[in-house]
């Protein structure tokens, strides 16, 4: 009893009438505005619309390939027979050394070496005066440069006169200066020699002076 009469006290309970009251109002005023803003059509189309309900399998991804089985090489067949047995080799006695052959070698005799060429033999030398009498007479003549430089000078020539007298082989042996060269060689080609029956070397001193 005593629970029954809680229960019909909490249904006289003016409190929890007034949440249920004030619940409902709200929900008109909001179903209201819905209407007046067209949101209640749009909501009873969404509703009248079918629902399309697919069920999506998951797709499962097919399981690898097995592994290619590994395949192992089978080690080649030798056909090489297998290797003979060990035999230990027979004693043999050793060798005796051979005995020494003794061999002259003969060294051969350089051949001679050949004879040295003559030296030819060098003409006498004799005075030009008795050679070639004229040398007084021949006056060399002063080459155009030295006299413009005003220089002197002595040359030594060498010649030889030849056994009928001619005279070959020019040679200057000493000279202060090669400007006097030419002249002194011409000089001595003036000469009139006498033959001494044989080649004769000749030398002959010829100077050059410039008069102050």
């Amino acid at each position: 009893m005593k629970h029954a009469s809680s229960y019909a006290e909490q249904q006289r309970d003016p409190r929890k009438h007034l949440i249920g009251i004030s619940t409902v109002i709200v929900f008109h005023v909001v179903l209201v505005y819905a209407l007046a803003n067209g949101l209640g059509r749009k909501v009873i189309e969404v509703i009248k619309s079918p629902l399309d309900v697919a069920i999506i399998e998951e797709i499962k991804a097919p399981p690898p390939p097995p592994p290619p089985p590994k395949v192992v090489a089978a080690p080649p067949k030798s056909s090489a027979p297998p290797p003979p047995a060990y035999a230990p080799p027979p004693d043999t006695p050793a060798p005796s050394a051979p005995a020494p052959v003794i061999t002259t070698s003969s060294t051969p005799t350089p051949p001679a070496p050949p004879p040295a060429p003559a030296v030819p033999v060098a003409p006498p030398a004799v005075n030009v005066a008795v050679a070639c009498p004229n040398f007084r007479s021949v006056t060399p003549q002063m080459p155009a440069q030295a006299e413009r430089m005003g220089l002197s000078g002595d040359v030594v020539v060498e010649f030889t006169v030849a056994a009928d007298g001619n005279i070959k082989d020019v040679a200057i042996a000493r000279s202060s200066n090669s400007v006097f060269n030419p002249a002194a060689a011409k000089a001595v080609s003036q000469y009139r020699c006498v033959g001494q029956g044989r080649d004769v070397r000749v030398k002959q001193m010829i100077s050059f002076r410039v008069d102050n």
